[in-house]
């Protein structure tokens, strides 16, 4: 994990990311309360809709008296609902998220840009954090200090073939559902993804990686160690085993993007060398995962 300064370095970062970059908040209508994006009912804006009938219980001072003059009955000038959306930040706290330094710097990059990025919105935020079965709701007055990340750092072994358990998180109906997670597991896709949208909910994907995951160094004797359940492997890398490496992680991916689609998901990956800037311009950008401001 980096320093203390380095992460509150991350986050004055973050901010002035938020100011150039955006999650695709624009994208749809929002229910919620009143703030700044529109929403799915009428409401007090500026941007007029429509006109309907005069209805009992419907405010007066809505009443369209032009159109009255005209017509001799009542009907209602509607104006599009303005409200705050609810963003929901799933952030994957598995080891191998911190496998290395330039990742786990990365992965911290993305959560509090998204955190930056929902908040300069004016949208109402929630942070879980994720481990296998269990997750955590990290509530805003705690996550904007430190003391939560010890979370990251425990010792607990876990087991490394299960993902991030996004079904039991209680999230809030129609809210955006942002995770952070490197994918790392050899779960289908489908059923994260299906918890991701449901209730109406949107979500998204931002996954970091290191360069070393799809082409690793691996030569001869080699000793592994599972970043989840610690277990140690002794192992004898060749060219045919390292090719199988290679055409599995690639399908991996693959079959995670195809399912991404299929959701209406966007994913992008992102690498974790480069400017941040630069990562997010390879794939987040172009899958409309992150937007200019």
């Amino acid at each position: 994990m980096p320093d203390t300064d380095t992460i509150d370095l991350l986050r004055t970062r973050a901010r002035h990311h938020a100011e150039h970059f955006t999650l695709p908040l624009r994208d749809r209508n929002w229910r919620g309360k009143t703030g700044e994006h529109a929403g799915t009912g009428s409401g007090s804006s500026l941007d007029f809709q429509d006109h309907r009938v005069y209805l009992p219980g419907d405010d007066p001072r809505h009443i369209n008296w032009q159109a009255y003059a005209r017509s001799g009955q009542y009907s209602l000038k509607l104006y599009r609902e303005e409200v705050r959306p609810v963003v929901e930040i799933l952030f994957d706290i598995s080891g191998s998220m911190f496998a290395d330094q330039p990742k786990a710097i990365r992965s911290l990059e993305l959560l509090f840009f998204a955190i930056a990025s929902a908040e300069f919105s004016a949208a109402m935020v929630s942070l879980f954090l994720l481990k296998d079965r269990r997750w955590k709701l990290i509530p805003r007055p705690t996550y904007s200090g430190q003391a939560w990340l010890a979370e990251i750092g425990t010792d607990q072994v876990t087991e490394s073939s299960l993902p991030p358990n996004v079904a039991e998180a209680p999230l809030k109906p129609r809210s955006l559902r942002v995770l952070v997670s490197d994918l790392l597991y050899p779960a289908e896709p489908d059923s994260l993804l299906r918890a991701l949208t449901r209730e109406g909910g949107k979500g998204l994907v931002l996954a970091p990686f290191a360069e070393t995951e799809e082409d690793p160094p691996w030569r001869g004797n080699c000793e592994f160690a599972d970043t989840e359940s610690r277990i140690l492997h002794h192992r004898r890398v060749d060219s045919s085993l390292l090719l199988r490496y290679r055409t599995a992680y690639r399908d991996h991916f693959a079959r995670w993007k195809a399912a991404s689609r299929r959701y209406q998901v966007p994913l992008g990956r992102i690498p974790s060398t480069g400017s941040f800037e630069e990562s997010l311009r390879s794939e987040a950008l172009p899958s409309g995962v992150i937007q200019l401001s």
